[in-house]
């Protein structure tokens, strides 16, 4: 069948349509939208910014740094003794009757209590005591306690009191707390199972 000049003209024009749609179909999805464009451009500037100000500021992060190592160095130095619950709990005890000793107050009852965490820093070891003592002798040791060389703490007192012929008596009931450095935990070992063996959960 002939191709007539006309019915070739009308099938170039055609294709040169289609190939028109085509190519701006093609550059309208590649190229975005101005808009969106702009907000992008003004998202990056203000990260740019923002990632400018904290490097402006690294000397001040680097000083606080230095700063709060050095404090927590201080205070690390005046845990108790002892790289374990066991002797910093029995230094604790000795520590505190000694001082009850020394400013007149009976302890009939002392009791260690459970050791707590305080994460990646220390462990916290506490004693639980019974006392006998009057109010002038309970300041005279509270005042010791706050002044130790060491941190100690006094985290809960009850106080009951009893009206004896001559003076006036109080029964404190107090928990006192010290700290040491936490123990550096041992990665867990993941050896492979032997062939042939299953693990148990």
């Amino acid at each position: 069948m002939k191709v007539t000049p006309r019915e070739r003209m009308s099938i170039l024009i055609a294709v040169g349509a289609l190939l028109a749609v085509g190519i701006f179909y093609a550059v309208t999805q590649l190229i975005p939208d101005s808009q969106s464009l702009s907000r992008e451009v003004e998202l990056k500037k203000r990260m740019l910014r923002s990632q400018r100000d904290t490097l402006s500021r690294e000397d001040i992060y680097k000083s606080r740094l230095d700063q709060y190592q050095k404090q927590l160095e201080s205070d690390t130095s005046r845990f108790l003794p002892g790289e374990n619950a066991s002797i910093a709990g029995a230094e604790l005890q000795r520590v505190v009757k000694e001082m009850a000793d020394q400013n007149g107050v009976e302890i009939p009852q002392r009791n260690i209590q459970p050791d707590k965490k305080v994460p990646d820093i220390a462990t916290k070891i506490s004693v639980r005591i019974e006392a006998n003592c009057t109010p002038d002798q309970l300041v005279q040791f509270l005042a010791a306690i706050e002044s130790y060389e060491r941190i100690l703490k006094v985290d809960e007192l009850v106080i009951s009191s009893l009206r004896l012929q001559r003076r006036f008596e109080i029964h404190p009931s107090m928990v006192i707390s010290g700290y040491i450095r936490a123990a550096e935990e041992k990665p867990k070992d993941k050896s492979p199972a032997k062939p042939g063996t299953a693990n148990v959960s």
